[in-house]
């Protein structure tokens, strides 16, 4: 959780710059790339807050910037839009893992806390 929202800093700074010097040199293919990267820095922040409760949407939204991260790499000059489809792909597969430590934990059985014993009495003391 914490990775994600540091990478989101740098993520969304990086893409906003790329976006605003796309529109600068009115290249609209590094524009539009900047704005994946801020689409994905968003995803970030998403994937990390269900990270604790529910990984398995972590892992849902991880694996969606990912993908956006790869093809927007792939179809641009902002290459290292792979580069963050590769650190999604990793925070996805550290989420699988957390979905597996949290199925392992609600299959184990509680243990029952101890009997109460009850409470000695005086016998009538005054």
């Amino acid at each position: 959780m914490v990775i994600s929202l540091c990478l989101t800093m740098i993520v969304g700074l990086q893409s906003c710059a790329v976006m605003v010097g796309g529109n600068m040199t009115q290249d609209a293919n590094l524009s539009g790339s900047g704005s994946v990267g801020v689409l994905i820095a968003l995803l970030f922040v998403v994937g990390a807050g269900f990270a604790i409760a529910l990984p398995k949407v972590s892992m849902i939204v991880f694996g969606a910037a990912a993908l956006l991260g790869v093809m927007a790499g792939g179809n641009s000059t902002y290459r290292d839009m792979y580069i963050w489809g590769g650190v999604a792909l990793v925070l996805s597969i550290m989420s699988y893992f957390g979905t597996k430590e949290l199925d392992r934990k609600k299959a184990q059985p509680i243990p029952a806390a101890p009997a109460s014993q009850p409470a000695p009495t005086d016998g009538g003391e005054a």
